[in-house]
């Protein structure tokens, strides 16, 4: 009888105490809490910057292309007889708070620097409801045509994007920004201001775990170029692996803020646009 207490009492032993101490270590378990990073499908959209940005280690290639105003007809094709601007860019993550990137664009022969810092990342459990992201660019218009010098070449852009993931399906962004150039271009008669200051509006509507319906809009604030329209822009964005595909209808030419600040002379509302795609290409470099 003493031998059968004292297997019981070693049997309630090993089955109680092990429950015991698991239910104290799930309790002492650390709470995870981690940014939110898909704000937005891609660190751009048409033409505006977004707040997302690459990993550690992540180079995202993008080529983005558009061609001209559809409303020219059927006799240009469309736009697509006009001729294309294009845009080759490469975006790294040197940390996940700090991306840096150049691109080269056709029109102009603008070559570009770009950085951003996260100064803020919205958390799951909304413990930062936001995210915001400080851009600054420096552009160079390389067009031997000009004949200006390097200094005159030279653009800026200063922009602070503001952005709340409100549910699975919707994205905004508020982006308050300010462009430069030392020179205004095309060089001519019209009424033209070296700084330009605008107000970035983006949207993202998640349609499924792969598709997005997103629009851009830039209107500006304050002095206005001669016959400069605000900037409108759809996009259709199909994410599929390590390629995010983007075709969307855009109202400006150009691929920077700056210059879509300044230099868009094309109406959206006014049925002027222009059909254009963005390919980016993700390679996981510190992977």
């Amino acid at each position: 009888m003493k031998l059968l207490t004292q297997a019981s009492f070693i049997a309630f032993i090993f089955l109680v105490i092990p429950q015991f101490a698991n239910a104290q270590m799930e309790r002492k378990r650390a709470f995870s809490d981690r940014p939110i990073n898909d704000i937005f499908l891609g660190t751009r959209l048409a033409g505006t910057s977004t707040v997302s940005m690459m990993e550690k280690g992540d180079l995202n290639y993008m080529i983005m292309h558009n061609f001209g105003e559809i409303s020219t007809g059927i006799d240009n094709f469309y736009g697509i007889d006009s001729g294309a601007n294009v845009r080759m860019a490469f975006d790294y993550g040197l940390t996940d708070r700090l991306n840096i990137g150049i691109g080269r664009t056709s029109v102009d022969d603008n070559v570009d620097i770009t950085a951003k810092i996260a100064l803020l990342q919205q958390m799951e459990s909304n413990r930062i409801p936001l995210s915001v992201v400080l851009k600054g660019n420096i552009g160079i218009t390389t067009e031997k045509s000009y004949d200006i010098s390097f200094t005159e070449r030279l653009n800026f852009l200063t922009s602070m994007m503001i952005a709340r993931k409100f549910s699975d399906m919707f994205s905004f962004q508020i982006a308050p920004m300010f462009s430069h150039f030392n020179t205004v271009f095309p060089i001519s008669n019209e009424k033209q201001y070296n700084t330009n200051f605008g107000l970035g509006l983006n949207t993202r509507f998640k349609m499924n775990e792969r598709k997005s319906l997103s629009f851009e809009y830039l209107p500006i604030i304050g002095n206005k170029n001669s016959g400069v329209e605000n900037h409108l822009a759809v996009a259709y964005e199909i994410e599929t692996g390590g390629h995010i595909f983007q075709i969307f209808l855009m109202s400006g030419r150009m691929f920077t803020e700056q210059h879509l600040l300044a230099r868009n002379k094309v109406g959206f509302f006014k049925g002027d646009f222009r059909l254009g795609f963005n390919i980016n290409r993700v390679f996981g470099l510190g992977k």
